[in-house]
Order: C-alpha cells, then sequence, then structure tokens
C-alpha cells in the first residue's frame, strides 16, 4: 500500500516539474551553492530560505553548531526580530560548508550524494537479548534476560519529491524511478542480484535525467 501512495505522490509531482519556472529555480550539480543556515522544513530547503548561523543564539558556526544540536532545543531570532525556542528533533537538517547534514534516528548525519533521489549513510542502535544459562536451572528461569546494544552503519535513500526517508534498497528505488518509464523497465527486468549491485547506477542515471530543482 505505501508503495501505491508513493507512486501516486510521482505523478502529482510531475505536474509541478512541467510548471518549473527556470527564472526562480535552478538544477542542482556538484558545483552549486547552497544557502547556508538551518532549516526548519524541506519546503525550507527547497525554497533555499534557511535560519542564518547568526541568528542562533550562542551558537558560534563551525566551533559549536554541533553542540548546539545535541541541545533539546536551542533559540533562534526570526525575521521580526523576536526570540523562539525550536526543539532540535523539530530540524529537518542544515547547511554548513555547503554540505547538507538531515535530522534522522535523533542525529545530524551528512549527506554524501545529493539530487532528487540522495543518499546518506546513518548510524543505528540495536538492543540484542541473550538468554542466560545456568547448568542446574538451565535457560531462563531464575535469570532474568540479559541485553546489550551494538551499533551498526545503515545506508538510506532521501525521496526529494516529498523529503520523505526510505531504506536503500532496490524495491524503494524502483518505486522512486517509476515516473521514468524507460529506467524503471530497464531496472525491473535485472535480476535480484543485479539489482542490488546497480542501485547506486540508476539513481545516478535518474538524477541526470530529472535533476534536483531549488529555488535561487
Amino acid at each position: 500500500m505505501k508503495w501505491i501512495i508513493l507512486l501516486f505522490t510521482f505523478f502529482i509531482f510531475n505536474n509541478f516539474i512541467a510548471q518549473i519556472d527556470t527564472n526562480k529555480m535552478f538544477a542542482f550539480t556538484p558545483s552549486s551553492v547552497l544557502k547556508e543556515g538551518v532549516y526548519l522544513t524541506f519546503e525550507q530547503f527547497i525554497k533555499q530560505k534557511p535560519i542564518p548561523f547568526e541568528n542562533l543564539k550562542t551558537v558560534n558556526k563551525e566551533t559549536n553548531i554541533e553542540n548546539l544540536f545535541k541541545q533539546k532545543t536551542f533559540y533562534y531570532t526570526d525575521q521580526t526580530g523576536f526570540t523562539k525556542e525550536m526543539e532540535t528533533r523539530a530540524v529537518w537538517g542544515y547547511v554548513l560548508n555547503n554540505a547538507l547534514f538531515v535530522y534522522y534516528n535523533k542525529e545530524f548525519f551528512r549527506v554524501s550524494y545529493l539530487g532528487s533521489i540522495a543518499h546518506f549513510i546513518a548510524t543505528q542502535t540495536i538492543r540484542n537479548y541473550v538468554n542466560p544459562y545456568d547448568p542446574y536451572y538451565g535457560y531462563y528461569y531464575p535469570y532474568p534476560h540479559q541485553s546489550y546494544e551494538t551499533t551498526q552503519l545503515i545506508q538510506n535513500i532521501i525521496d526529494f519529491k516529498t523529503g520523505k526517508i526510505y531504506p536503500f534498497t532496490p524495491e524503494a528505488i524502483l518505486a522512486l524511478i517509476s515516473d521514468d518509464n524507460e529506467l524503471f523497465n530497464e531496472y525491473n527486468q535485472l535480476k535480484k542480484k543485479k539489482k542490488k549491485e546497480m542501485m547506486f547506477l540508476y539513481i545516478r542515471k535518474y538524477n541526470d535525467k530529472h535533476p534536483l530543482y531549488l529555488y535561487k
């Protein structure tokens, strides 16, 4: 069901693409310059209207920006001059030194590849459970379950039509490129193993044909 909803979103986005005003928007390339600052929402990023770092309270750009976002809340001055409080978890992302960082799983992660379909690597904490064993009682009784945490790297992709994050899987890529019949059919005909091997290639192919548009 979620993939049907995703496909429907693409048809709506196609109408948006047809109405792009190149006088107001530009196609993002690796040489493009992003506006630095904090983006409270995905829409603010598309419009390139961040809160400038100088509007944040007690922040000294590069030296304190990471420490600032480790706090639960932070303060900033809006366009009218009023000071407002914002929860860090409500921030969509920020741009620093022309690199985009997005909020995911209680942390900010750098987007390593930016386009209509973007890619980033994040960390995920997993709690593992162990059943203690006693030679006399065997498993379980009378000891409680023991647990420990491990951290693993995971890959995600961002659909810049909607701002939503999806796992880096062939199924997600098929859904995200479904508005391009040629690429969709080409990728869909690949064997399962080949689909996994060529995920990055088809993301790049799609982005070359359907660039990410941002407001100037």
